[in-house]
Order: C-alpha cells, then structure tokens, then sequence
C-alpha cells in the first residue's frame, strides 16, 4: 500500500510541476480608458497600429480592433526569456482568453478576417494562429500553443517571437478579445501516461496483496 501512495504521491507533485508557468500578460481590460493605445499586461504591453492608434483599443472593457482599414491591430514587442523557459522545461507558450466579433457602427455585418497569432517580430510571418472569419457574437473561449521546443534548434527565432491582434481588409467590423492570459507552461502529461501511472498503481497494489 504505501508503494501506491507512493506512486500517487508522485503523480501529484508531478501534476503540480505542470502547473508551474510565466506568466507575460495578464489582463481582464476592465476599467481602462477608451483612449488607450497601449495597454500593460505585467511583462509585455500591447500597441495599438493602423486606425487604432487614432481613437484607442478599448471598449466594452475589452481589447477591441476595429476594421476599415488595410491592417488594423496591436501587437507586443519580443517576448524575451522564452529561451530561459524552453531550458527551464516549459516549452509551450499559451495565449488563452475569449473573443467575439461585433458589426461596425452602421450595422454592416462582421464580414472580415481576425487573427490572434504568433508573429515573427523581424520578417512578419506567423508561426501559429486563430483565425476569425466569420460572425462570433458571442464570446468564444479560445487556447492558441506554440511549441518552443520546435524552435530550440533555431535559437534566433526564439527571441523573436511576438504577439499580434490584427483584422486585415478594409470591411467594417469589430474584433474583441478578453480576459487574455499570455504565459509559457510545462507541457501537460498525455492522457496515456496519466492512464499508465494509474495502471502502474493498480499492478503495485494487487501485487502487494499478493505477497
């Protein structure tokens, strides 16, 4: 019995371990200014560009980027210590929160392209992204991974990673993005292992009471 618990008290520090983060940005937007063009989410700010930058990117205490325009958006500059983290174990990082889509002022549906993504802070192309193409008017919860350990062999990359909201095209439309949490993670165990290690339990104790 006591190599069980054992066992099980290993699988939850280990659960525990999974739990350690970094956390980059953190914010719920409530109660900032509708002005704002940059926002601070603790290690990172977000910057308004394109249209924004003229009236601000909050509203309904949310992050909010407003098409009609070519490219309209707020981006972060380079995350750095990521490269400290992938060596640290955690080599996910999570952008998590919830977004929505709302017609433009004059009642014109939402008919554009939104993106959250992970964005090359020298050449702009993205690594990974959530794309929205469609009306979401109610809020979606969303979780967005990049794997750093499929850049550890292109450490330059690392420390180019940023984040990017952006609606592209120049149809009218709001995309709004809340309740944002930016931060790297150890990746979390497979449900497999999780099934293994109980398993493993399960032969210790029949074996145990066996002998």
């Amino acid at each position: 019995m006591k190599k069980v618990l054992s066992l099980l008290t290993a699988l939850v520090l280990g659960l525990g371990i999974q739990a350690n983060a970094t956390v980059y940005f953190q914010s719920d937007f409530n109660g900032l200014n509708p002005s704002a063009t940059s926002v601070n989410g603790g290690l990172l700010s977000l910057t308004a560009y394109g249209e924004p930058e003229n009236w601000g990117i909050i509203r309904d205490d949310a992050l909010t980027i407003y098409g009609g325009a070519t490219h309209n958006g707020a981006s972060s500059a380079a995350l750095v210590g990521l490269g400290a983290d992938l060596a640290a174990g955690k080599s996910l990082l999570r952008i998590s929160g919830e977004y929505r889509t709302k017609s433009a002022w004059n009642g014109t549906p939402f008919a554009t392209t939104a993106k959250i993504e992970y964005q090359n802070n020298e050449w702009y192309f993205d690594y990974n992204n959530l794309t929205v193409n469609s009306a979401t008017p109610g809020w979606t919860a969303f979780n967005l991974d990049l794997d750093l350990a499929g850049l550890a062999t292109d450490v330059p990359h690392i420390d180019m990673i940023k984040l990017n909201f952006y609606i592209g095209g120049s149809a009218p439309g709001e995309f709004q993005v809340d309740n944002l949490l930016v931060q790297t993670v150890v990746p979390e165990p497979s449900s497999a292992a999780l099934v293994g290690l109980g398993m493993a339990g399960l032969l210790a104790l029949r074996l145990r009471r066996k002998v």
